[in-house]
């Protein structure tokens, strides 16, 4: 063989060899939501300590409650918990009154119209001070990171702030940005805080979601809620990944090329044959697959039996058990395999700020 042969020939073996590496250089956001709003970090950590990896991203749950004490809570307890556990955290922000029950139901008319700049002035007030970092001064190399998911699954039926509760959709885009504008002018832009527009996995009452985009100068991130209810509920049956997300991510696709997160997701064992862990493991694997295959940026595993068994560590059913600290947990081994893919990002330990702009973004 001659060299030039031979060294052709390297040259292709290694750039064979490669492929697989450079498949996995696309970084991934891994999120989840688990540990009571940030509150219980003991059993996140238990978590991370069962998979081997940190999750990026922890959900958590906010009100509009205007209350000095829900205010402290967030912003000196639950976000600094997360951030100091070295994840960044991604906010639900739910325009409900203290009294959930009694949040008016055209309450992002009064949003839009300015009824409660007061509080959302404050909320952003604190929000750049906990950005800020431990320094207190914004825009130094400590600084923090947050993800905001206000107001999601507007195209459902179950929200106030829902346009199927008797108001438009063309209310909720005057609502998201009156609220963005806002924290715009305070300062908070794309390196600090990232805006996630979040959809249900299907459209339920009148309106499609697409009637609900703010607009690509509103909007960072545009996400999908989806589940898979299998048997649990009169009007639903086991759906496949692809037939929970599928739809709707070719419409998000169509209006916009902003990175798609998957804001919740997860799978009940429950099927025609009752329940069944192997069919939940099939569709854990089955997930991760897909969100690689169509390039979801991130996503969320909402790890809390709640309707039905959606845990993958700690809830009411597994495949194996972890025992930490005395405590043994219930656990899906095929949620620890799918997450081992290095694509599959956790905060870096030598960044203050965790990841970098470009992961923060999506890019």
């Amino acid at each position: 063989m001659s060299a030039r042969t031979y060294f052709f020939c390297l040259t292709i073996a290694l750039t064979i060899y490669l492929l697989p590496l450079q498949a996995t250089t696309n970084k991934l956001l891994l999120g989840v939501y688990y540990g009571n709003n940030g509150w219980e970090m003991d059993r996140l950590q238990a978590m991370e300590k069962w998979q081997d990896k940190q999750h990026t991203t922890i959900a958590l749950f906010a009100n509009w409650c205007d209350s000095t004490t829900d205010l402290d809570n967030l912003f000196g307890q639950q976000l600094v918990k997360i951030w100091g556990d070295r994840h960044v955290p991604s906010i639900t922000w739910e325009p409900f009154s203290c009294n959930a029950s009694a949040t008016p139901s055209d309450i992002e008319v009064k949003i839009a119209n300015g009824d409660l700049d007061s509080y959302i002035n404050r909320w952003a007030d604190r929000m750049k001070t906990f950005l800020s970092g431990a320094d207190g001064i914004y825009n130094t190399q400590d600084d923090r990171r947050a993800y905001i998911r206000l107001a999601h699954e507007m195209n459902g039926n179950w929200y106030p702030w829902s346009a199927a509760q008797g108001t438009r959709p063309t209310d909720y885009v005057r609502m998201w940005r009156h609220v963005k504008s806002l924290f715009f002018n305070k300062g908070m832009h794309r390196t600090h805080l990232q805006w996630i527009w979040c959809v249900n996995a299907t459209d339920v009452g009148n309106y499609k979601a697409e009637s609900f985009y703010p607009g690509n100068n509103y909007v960072d991130w545009v996400g999908i809620d989806g589940y898979n209810w299998g048997q649990t509920q009169a009007w639903s049956q086991w759906q496949d990944p692809a037939q929970v997300f599928g739809n709707m991510l070719h419409r998000l696709h169509r209006i916009t090329s902003k990175p798609v997160a998957i804001g919740e997701m997860a799978t009940t064992t429950t099927t025609t044959a009752g329940n069944q862990i192997a069919a939940k493991s099939q569709w854990i694997t089955k997930i991760f697959k897909y969100t690689h295959s169509h390039n979801i940026k991130a996503i969320a595993w909402f790890n809390q039996d709640k309707e039905t068994d959606w845990a993958v560590f700690g809830g009411d059913r597994g495949d194996s058990t972890f025992v930490n600290n005395g405590k043994t947990y219930k656990t899906y081994s095929a949620y620890k395999l799918a997450i081992r893919d290095r694509s599959w990002i956790s905060a870096n330990t030598k960044n203050l700020r965790l990841i970098t702009d470009a992961e923060f973004a999506g890019l």
